[in-house]
């Protein structure tokens, strides 16, 4: 049977480029942090508070991690978390709260997955590339291999990496897809690779992107990838460009609400235990107890006089 080139492998089905992991930074004076906490919880985002009193969200299979410290702010959404965004329609206003107020993308990753067997393109990889050195176009990077055995047919696969840890604006990574959605979610799919590039914060990414991530991707990928079929245009960084957001709607209303408490998981726990505890009898001790800690939460949270007069 004869050994098909990397360009070969590549040339199968595959999807159209996606965000993958995202972070956005703002300036502690114009920051998105407000809006965009209010509008998760609006939409039923989970939030997980650490010891440390700092937030995540949980929203389908990822996680968006909110740091805020004196010199910036930052939303960092990994794929799982984008995954569940676009998949409930609300992507894009994600997007439009970061882009409210003067942002940098500092990280973004896109991704494409091909319908191939993951160890065929690695080894591929690794014969296309004895030397351990890829090009970005003019840019060199060290590859790295790392290998399991996969449990299914004991054939080796992993990931490839361009750049693996170092500081390039521009990094890649090729891996087994098939085998991460097995091992992480107990997922079961067709053979799939997927091809990823990062660009960092000084490559110039923007939130335009985001949003239409082809041209960045395919810009870029020509070594990793057949491309030449592949209908784009030279990408060049729109990242000083103007970025006019749609309004979001944030809009809290009673119907919101109460929606927001019948997502949450913590209360649903808190009820659980109520229950087991007094039974269906201390149904008034349990809403006494939570009309009282409300009471409190409300009255703490509430600005002063002083606020109100500034």
């Amino acid at each position: 049977m004869p050994v098909l080139s990397l360009f070969e492998l590549t040339n199968c089905e595959r999807s159209a480029p996606i965000c993958d992991w995202l972070d956005v930074t703002c300036a502690p004076a114009d920051s998105f942090v407000d809006d965009l906490t209010a509008w998760l919880l609006l939409n039923g985002v989970a939030c997980i508070t650490f010891k440390d009193g700092s937030n995540a969200y949980t929203f389908d299979r990822g996680v968006l991690q909110i740091s805020t410290t004196s010199l910036f702010h930052r939303a960092s959404a990994s794929g799982g978390f984008i995954d569940g965004l676009r998949d409930a329609g609300l992507f894009r206003d994600y997007v439009n709260l970061l882009g409210s107020v003067p942002h940098k993308v500092t990280r973004l990753d896109v991704a494409v997955d091909v319908s191939v067997d993951a160890p065929l393109v690695l080894d591929a990889l690794e014969t296309t590339y004895p030397d351990g050195v890829f090009h970005f176009g003019r840019k060199a990077v060290r590859t790295k291999t790392i290998l399991e055995k996969r449990m299914s047919d004991n054939l080796s696969s992993g990931t490839w990496y361009a750049g693996h840890r170092s500081k390039a604006r521009l990094t890649g990574r090729v891996y087994d897809k098939q085998l991460e959605l097995f091992e992480k979610h107990g997922m079961l799919s067709p053979p799939l690779t997927r091809f990823e590039l990062t660009f960092r914060k000084d490559f110039g990414a923007s939130l335009w992107d985001v949003l239409n991530p082809t041209d960045i991707f395919y810009s870029y990928a020509e070594n990793l990838m057949k491309t030449d079929h592949i209908k784009h245009d030279d990408w060049s960084s729109r990242g000083t460009m103007p970025w006019n957001s749609l309004p979001v709607d944030k809009d809290m209303t009673i119907e919101r609400f109460k929606r927001m408490l019948s997502h949450s998981a913590e209360l649903k726990r808190y009820c659980a235990v109520a229950s087991s505890s007094f039974g269906a009898e201390g149904e008034p001790l349990v809403l006494s107890a939570l009309q009282s800690v409300i009471h409190d939460m409300i009255q703490n949270s509430a600005p002063s006089a002083g606020d109100s007069e500034a």
